[in-house]
């Protein structure tokens, strides 16, 4: 008699630490978005993003994980990595927690337990995260959507002496995620400042030839405008350097000729096509440069003694 009240109270232990759990995939997991970023940055700094959610749930969270517990993923395609409009692509790495120290390798199951990562419990969630490598692409919207299979397997309750009352496990459960990035046109422009130097009277300056160097996004078709400065004539009409109250009429012509370089109209401002070094549609890597000549009007009257200066702003279109 007192056996069998033994066995029931063991029995009613080992229950006593049984708990429900379970994972399930997502058949669509958390996207993955880099936002949008300028072609510069794209090619000169890895960027990187991640999944808050790469598609397994797991409920609770708190149970207690042993050896034989897995979390694997295998993600395919094996590449090549988001893809562009013009057929560039961005390639990418990757990783299972948030540092470069487990990268993923396409096609090869990785799992997460055994890695580490995941502590003593089964998890609620496994987020995934992604760095690019440097990549000088076109401007517009890059996407790759990845296949993640999921299998599992952990001990769902522990009884006494730590023996597991039960599994739950998943083979082959199918998670799809979408990794994105919008690249935005971008350029880096080298102007150096105009200096005429000094001169008794308006004819005696020289012409101060000198070029601009423009490098934008790959494949990007663009002008390059010059503004009026801050003391026009009038607007499109001679610009002016200032000191005191007093007014120097110079201006900026495109090339080695006499078309002003302005801002307004086509024929004002300059194509990426008329570029005196690499004509043509933007390089992503390498510059393009525009010859331009500055020359004081010697048809003013001299102004009084002085330092004049003014600004002018040079603008990319796209």
């Amino acid at each position: 008699m007192k056996g069998g009240i033994g066995l029931g109270m063991l029995l009613c232990c080992l229950a006593a630490f049984e708990a429900k759990a379970g994972c399930t995939a997502a058949g669509i997991a958390s996207p993955a978005g880099y936002g949008s970023i300028s072609s510069t940055l794209v090619r000169t700094v890895p960027q990187s993003t991640s999944s808050s959610n790469s598609g397994l749930t797991c409920t609770p969270g708190g149970i207690s994980l042993l050896s034989e517990a897995y979390f694997k993923a295998t993600i395919t395609p094996t590449g090549p990595g988001m893809v562009g409009p013009t057929g560039d692509v961005i390639t990418y790495t990757i990783y299972a927690n948030n540092s470069t120290a487990h990268p993923i390798t396409r096609g090869q199951a990785f799992d997460f337990a055994s890695n580490g990562l995941l502590g003593t419990s089964a998890p609620s969630v496994i987020p995934l995260y992604f760095t690019t490598a440097v990549n000088n692409v076109a401007a517009g919207v890059y996407t790759e959507t990845l296949n993640i299979r999921w299998d599992w397997k952990y001990c769902t309750g522990l009884g006494v002496l730590g023996v597991c009352l039960g599994y739950d496990t998943g083979a082959d459960k199918h998670s799809t995620l979408t990794v994105s990035m919008t690249v935005a046109n971008d350029c880096t422009i080298s102007a150096p400042s105009i200096s005429f130097g000094s001169a008794p009277v308006v004819s005696a300056f020289s012409t101060i030839s000198q070029t601009i160097s423009v490098n934008c996004t790959k494949g990007s078709a663009y002008t390059v405008g010059l503004g009026d400065g801050t003391h026009p004539v009038s607007v499109g009409g001679r610009r002016q350097m200032i000191s005191g109250s007093n007014y120097l009429a110079y201006d900026i012509f495109q090339g080695a000729g006499t078309t002003r370089w302005g801002s307004v109209g086509t024929a004002a401002r300059r194509a990426s096509s008329s570029a005196e070094v690499n004509p043509g549609n933007g390089l992503g890597t390498g510059s393009q440069i525009f010859n331009y000549n500055a020359k004081i009007y010697s048809d003013q009257t001299t102004p009084p003694a002085g330092s004049y200066t003014d600004s002018v702003v040079l603008d990319v279109g796209f």
